[in-house]
């Protein structure tokens, strides 16, 4: 799911920036300014200061009154979207899309217009945001009138009212891989920050600086998120499996009582009333415990 790119001549000048990181890549375009695509530097430029102790990074709260993994990227984009209002200066929109293995793409933004241009640019496979996850650059700047590489993409952000856009990938990486199988693996997991503007250089070097300090908070916060969601599916469900099979067992042991079988054949009673019903066999069990004098048994520990 690459983007196609039309190479449609427009002026454009590339050059590498030698940093050691491996992949930082500047590019300019005479009608904007450039877009900053790397890791951010590590260290000074002139290299003849000792760099400073590393910050430990704050986490931005994304678990605190959120119920499932889709709450918690509303927060991160209502937080996003507040840092990089106050560096702008200006009214800016904010998405986020979350990837993951084996589900559909996860997205949410600030307004209906963000959340519906995002939607299409899954659906269409073009644009800075589909770039950025598909490992390309970590950055990407569309300035709507001045950048060619997206044209289709180019008309829906005019249909949605906007200028200009800024795509950031955030580094979800193997440290919090879920070895549960709840679904909370990062290793298989991408995600992007998404900003939108009316103006077409509402994202200079400054503002496109800043956003990628945030989305490497945002990245740590997202992982994070990811891994408690995770676990707290994993933990309802074990819950419900604990309960459904105490329903089974209690319902093989009536059905045992009553007519002087083993377990074996109990639960082949269970499972040809649920096959002859189309129910599941839980519930098959449970309507016999509802019939017990005392109705149904609560395991001991949903207590």
């Amino acid at each position: 799911m690459h983007a196609s790119h039309a190479n449609s001549g427009f002026p454009v000048h590339r050059t590498r920036v030698v940093s050691g990181a491996g992949d930082e890549e500047s590019f300019e375009t005479k009608d904007s300014p450039p877009a900053v695509a790397g890791p951010l530097p590590s260290s000074n430029a002139r290299g003849d200061q000792p760099a400073l102790a590393a910050t430990p990074p704050i986490l931005i709260d994304l678990v605190t009154g959120a119920d499932s993994l889709g709450e918690s990227l509303d927060l991160l984009s209502a937080a996003a979207m507040d840092h990089v209002v106050r560096t702008a200066g200006s009214d800016v929109g904010c998405g986020v899309v979350l990837r993951q293995h084996k589900r559909s793409p996860a997205v949410t933004g600030s307004s209906e217009q963000v959340i519906t241009l995002l939607e299409w640019e899954q659906e269409a496979a073009e644009g800075p945001v589909i770039d950025v996850l598909a490992g390309g650059h970590p950055v990407a700047v569309l300035q709507r009138n001045g950048d060619f590489r997206w044209q289709r993409y180019s008309g829906q952000l005019q249909v949605a009212g906007f200028g200009s856009a800024l795509a950031i990938r955030l580094r979800l990486d193997a440290g919090g891989v879920d070895r549960t199988g709840a679904g909370g693996d990062t290793s298989q997991a991408s995600a992007a920050l998404a900003f939108f503007a009316q103006d077409e250089k509402a994202f200079p070097l400054q503002v496109i600086a800043e956003a990628r300090s945030f989305a490497v908070l945002a990245a740590r916060s997202l992982q994070m998120a990811i891994g408690m969601h995770a676990a707290r599916s994993l933990a309802i469900d074990l819950r419900s499996a604990l309960d459904s099979r105490t329903s089974i067992n209690v319902a093989c042991g009536v059905i045992m009582a009553q007519n002087r079988c083993s377990y074996q054949e109990a639960f082949a009673i269970l499972a040809k009333a649920s096959s002859h019903r189309n129910v599941k066999v839980r519930l098959v069990a449970e309507d016999i415990l509802q019939g017990l004098p005392e109705g149904a048994p609560n395991p001991h520990f949903s207590r």
